[in-house]
C-alpha cells in the first residue's frame, strides 16, 4: 500500500485537505466489510508552522527550512513508507525540497495547482503578476502597520475560489489565516529541482487564478514530469472539486 503525506498552501492548513482525505480513505466498499483495505494506507495532511493549531505563532516569521523540517519529521514519526509527497499550492516548491532530505527517496511527488519559480526567484514568484503586486502592496503596509497579512476576503474570491458557489466560498472563508510572508519571499535551493529523486506528477488546475494554469503547465514542462493531469477548478480546487483530486492521487496507490 502506498502512503501519503499532503502539504497545504500559504495562509491555510490541513483543514484544506479534509474533504480530500476523507474520499482517500475511505473503504473501498460501502457499506464496509470486516478487514477489507482502505483506497489508501495512511494519508496524513502536514500543518506547516504558524498554521492551523500553530496560527497564534508568528506565521510571518515562519522559514523555508522550519517548513522542510516539519515535512521530513511527519514522514518520520508517522513511519510513512512509499510516499507520495503532495504539495499545493506554494508548497509545490517545500516538497521538491523537502524530498531531497529524506533518508528514503519518496515514491512519487505530486503538485497540485503549482508552479515553482526558476532562476532563484521567490516562492511568491510562482504567482500570477496581480498576486505578486497585491502581495508587494500589502506586506509593505503590513510591516509598517506591524499588522500581520492575510488574503482579504475579495481577494480569496477573485483568486483562489474564483470559479465556486457563493455557499461554498461562505463555508471556508472564515478558516484562511495569516500569510507567511517571510517564506512567501524566500528562494529554493539551487539544488532543489536538479535530479528530482522520484517521478513528479503535476494536476493542472484549468481555472486557477492564483497560480496560473499557464505557470502550472510551464512547471511541468521544465520539470520532466512524467505525467500531467488537469482538472477543471479554481485553486482551491482541494474543496471544490476534492474527488477529482483525489482520483487523481489514488492512482499511485
Amino acid at each position: 500500500m502506498t502512503d501519503y503525506l499532503l502539504v497545504h498552501g500559504a495562509g491555510q492548513g490541513s483543514w484544506a485537505w479534509g474533504k480530500v482525505w476523507g474520499l482517500m480513505t475511505a473503504p473501498v466498499e460501502h457499506p464496509p466489510t470486516l478487514h477489507k483495505p482502505r483506497r489508501a494506507d495512511r494519508v496524513h495532511p502536514v500543518d506547516l508552522p504558524g498554521h492551523g493549531p500553530d496560527i497564534a505563532g508568528d506565521t510571518a516569521a515562519v522559514r523555508l527550512e522550519e517548513c522542510v523540517e516539519v515535512i521530513t519529521r511527519a514522514v518520520e514519526q508517522e513511519q510513512l513508507r512509499d510516499v507520495v509527497l503532495v504539495g499545493h499550492g506554494v508548497s509545490g516548491g517545500i516538497v521538491l525540497e523537502a524530498s531531497k532530505h529524506l533518508p528514503t527517496p519518496p515514491k512519487r511527488l505530486a503538485l497540485v495547482g503549482a508552479a515553482v519559480p526558476e532562476g532563484q526567484r521567490p516562492l511568491i514568484g510562482g504567482c500570477a503578476s496581480g498576486v505578486r503586486s497585491w502581495f508587494r502592496l500589502v506586506s509593505l503596509l503590513s510591516t509598517l502597520s506591524r499588522q500581520e497579512l492575510r488574503f482579504s476576503g475579495p481577494v480569496i474570491e477573485r483568486f483562489l475560489c474564483n470559479s465556486m458557489e457563493a455557499m461554498e466560498i461562505v463555508q471556508i472563508l472564515g478558516f484562511f489565516g495569516p500569510l507567511p510572508t517571510r517564506l512567501l519571499r524566500s528562494s529554493l535551493s539551487p539544488e532543489a529541482e536538479i535530479g528530482l529523486p522520484a517521478p513528479l506528477t503535476c494536476i493542472v488546475l484549468t481555472e486557477d487564478k492564483l497560480v496560473t494554469p499557464a505557470a502550472q503547465r510551464r512547471t511541468a514542462e521544465r520539470l520532466n514530469s512524467e505525467e500531467t493531469l488537469e482538472i477543471d477548478a479554481c485553486h482551491m480546487g482541494v474543496w471544490q472539486k476534492p474527488k477529482a483530486v483525489a482520483d487523481a492521487l489514488l492512482r499511485y496507490a
